[in-house]
C-alpha cells in the first residue's frame, strides 16, 4: 500500500512524501517513484528461490536539483512531520517497523515515537544541504 502526503495548496497539491507498507502487497517487483526522480525505489515481495539473475548497472554522470531521502523503519517507530517548502505542515504520520517513509519534496521532521532502529537514503553525494526550518 502507497500512502501520499500533499501539500495543502488550494491550488495545486504538490506531492511531498510517500508512505510505503509491504505488508498487503503482491508478489513480484513494483517500480514506486517516477523515472524523473533522483531516488530510485522499489518494492518487491519474492518467494524462496527466486533468484535476481547477476547483472550491474552502466557507469552513467547524473546530477540532481531536488534531494530525496528515504527512512526505512526496522524497528520501533517514528511520528513524521511533513511540511511543503514554505513551511507549511501537510502532515503528521506515525511511520511503523516494516514501513518506508520516501520524503519526496519539502522539509520534515522525525520524532522517535517507540525505541527505533531505521536506515536513511539520500541520493548522493553527501554533502552539507540542511536547512533549518
Amino acid at each position: 500500500m502507497i500512502t501520499e502526503i500533499r501539500s495543502k495548496h488550494k491550488k495545486k497539491k504538490e506531492l511531498l512524501a510517500l508512505i510505503l507498507d509491504v505488508s498487503d502487497m503482491q508478489e513480484g517487483s513494483f517500480g514506486v517513484t517516477e523515472p524523473s526522480w533522483s531516488l530510485q525505489v522499489l518494492m518487491m515481495k519474492r518467494r524462496a528461490g527466486h533468484v535476481v539473475r547477476k547483472h550491474m548497472h552502466k557507469k552513467i554522470r547524473k546530477s540532481t536539483k531536488q534531494p530525496m531521502e528515504a527512512l526505512v523503519v526496522i524497528r520501533g517507530a517514528v511520528q513524521a512531520s511533513i511540511f511543503d517548502r514554505k513551511g507549511i505542515l501537510a502532515a503528521k504520520k506515525r511511520v511503523s517497523a516494516g514501513q518506508c517513509l520516501l520524503i519526496v519534496d519539502g522539509a520534515h521532521e522525525v520524532a522517535i515515537q517507540k525505541n527505533a532502529l531505521m536506515y536513511a537514503f539520500k541520493d548522493g553525494p553527501h554533502v552539507q544541504d540542511k536547512v533549518m526550518v
